[in-house]
């Protein structure tokens, strides 16, 4: 756990697929925020001892907003509902400062990016941050259904919108992720999650 923390406040929130609150936290002091590599989390201090890690989801080129995925979790220990219950536009929340645990393989010549369901959250950031850098990659977003998965609609109107190939269990066996079909000819794969 960081031990610096940041007052932030909650620019919006919103609910997209299936219990996924998406929130964008801007500086309270409206500055910019510190700077985070792909793959960063922040711990989300949520009152009462409550601290839990999020990863970020946004463009780590965008130092005005630090966006979160928060799947309500019906087994939580309290976090995630927390977090559905108290963070509404306007709250004023205290976070640590970015740290990455999972930070993307810079060497890689091509990377291959998956995420299933909320575990999509840093590869986004990564996917942002591959696009900027003009290396080439593919993100792989799986899913139980295409109703229950957030940031489809971003996703589709990314920069990168032609790298993203999503995958639900719903749409039949021609749809699901074929990894051996992805991973064909790759001697790296940058990141699985």
């Amino acid at each position: 756990m960081s031990e610096e923390t940041l007052r932030v406040v909650v620019r919006r929130s919103e609910s997209q697929g299936q219990g996924v609150l998406v929130l964008d936290l801007a500086a309270a002091d409206g500055g910019e925020l510190p700077p985070f590599e792909a793959g960063a989390h922040v711990d989300l201090h949520l009152g009462e001892g409550l601290v839990r890690q999020y990863s970020l989801c946004g463009d780590p080129a965008d130092r005005q907003v630090y966006r979160l995925g928060i799947l309500k979790d019906p087994n939580s220990r309290g976090g995630s509902i927390a977090a559905h219950e108290r963070l509404s536009e306007g709250t004023e929340v205290d976070i640590g400062l970015p740290r990455n645990l999972f930070p993307l393989e810079a060497g890689a010549g091509r990377s291959i990016l998956v995420g299933g369901g909320i575990g999509v959250t840093p590869m986004i950031a990564m996917a942002h941050a591959l696009h900027a850098a003009g290396k080439p990659f593919e993100l792989h977003y799986c899913g139980r259904s295409q109703a229950s998965c957030a940031f489809l609609d971003e996703l589709a109107a990314a920069p990168f919108a032609a790298s993203v190939h999503t995958h639900f269990d719903d749409a039949g066996d021609a749809q699901r992720l074929d990894l051996k079909a992805v991973l064909a000819g790759t001697d790296r794969i940058n990141a699985l999650r």
